[in-house]
Parts: structure tokens; C-alpha cells; sequence
């Protein structure tokens, strides 16, 4: 949980950026949020969430 907080923040900050800089538009971060949610819902969830936290791992033994 701890790790997954940040790549949270990082994402909801990435889309805050891209929103103010008018190159997403509210239409696509809604269908964007609904996809992922429907997508945590689907037999991929299991590998999705099993390469985030490596890539997280990765990134954490790298110091970054």
C-alpha cells in the first residue's frame, strides 16, 4: 500500500498537468478513470498489479 500511493499521486498529478495544459480534456480523464476502474475488475488486474510493483521495486532499489 505505501508504494502504491505515490504512483497514485504521481498519476493525479500527471493528469492535473496535462488538464491545465488544455491537452486532456475532462471527457477523456473521466473515460480514462472509468477504464481503469472497469479494468481492476477484470482477470488482468492480477498482472497489472504484479508489474506495477515490480517496476516500483525497480525504481526504489535504483534510488529514484
Amino acid at each position: 500500500m505505501l508504494l502504491h500511493m505515490p504512483f497514485v499521486i504521481a498519476l493525479a498529478a500527471v493528469t492535473i498537468f496535462l488538464k491545465r495544459k488544455s491537452a486532456l480534456k475532462s471527457s477523456h480523464a473521466l473515460a480514462c478513470g472509468a477504464f481503469g476502474f472497469y479494468l481492476a475488475d477484470t482477470s488482468l488486474a492480477g498482472s497489472i498489479h504484479a508489474a506495477s510493483a515490480n517496476l516500483l521495486g525497480m525504481l526504489g532499489t535504483l534510488g529514484v
